[in-house]
């Protein structure tokens, strides 16, 4: 008999074949899973990768959009400014550098909290929650000039 664990997107589940299973009553293996469930079949939770994977796109574009503050296409424009010899530019490059192994380094603490948490939990949070939670750029020393100032003056 086949297990299933819950969609990390959230959306139906997956069947232990690999297959993604939408949530439409009807679809055969949708049946047959609510008849699993029916019988006593209890849903795994979605892998810590799993979840992660979800995020990284999108953690990534936050943390572009961080770099763009100050005018960097991305974070990784950013940072190969290091050892270019232009001081604020290094000090942008040294600074993003140092949030993003701050911002990883900090999610991939996380896996215990992802682990003790129920499929429901896990496929109920959002971006904006983990983003919430994460360490800020501020904090790493990224200042962002005001607006309306030149940020290479």
């Amino acid at each position: 008999m086949s297990t299933y664990r819950l969609n990390p997107s959230g959306i139906g589940v997956i069947r232990d074949d690999g297959v993604c299973i939408p949530s439409d009553p009807e679809n055969q293996d949708w049946c047959a899973y609510k008849g699993w469930l029916a019988a006593g079949g209890v849903l795994t939770s979605p892998t810590v990768d799993e979840v992660v994977q979800r995020f990284l796109p999108r953690l990534q574009e936050w943390l572009d959009g961080v770099a763009r503050q100050k005018r960097y296409d991305s974070a990784l424009s950013c940072i190969s400014y290091e050892g270019c010899g232009e001081e604020e530019w290094e000090h942008d490059a040294a600074v993003m550098k140092a949030y993003r192994t701050r911002l990883w380094r900090w999610g991939y603490a996380q896996q215990t909290t992802l682990n003790t948490m129920s499929p429901s939990e896990l496929a109920a949070i959002t971006v904006e929650d983990v983003i919430a939670q994460a360490p800020k750029a501020v904090d790493s020393g990224w200042i962002v000039p005001e607006a309306g100032a030149n940020p290479t003056a």
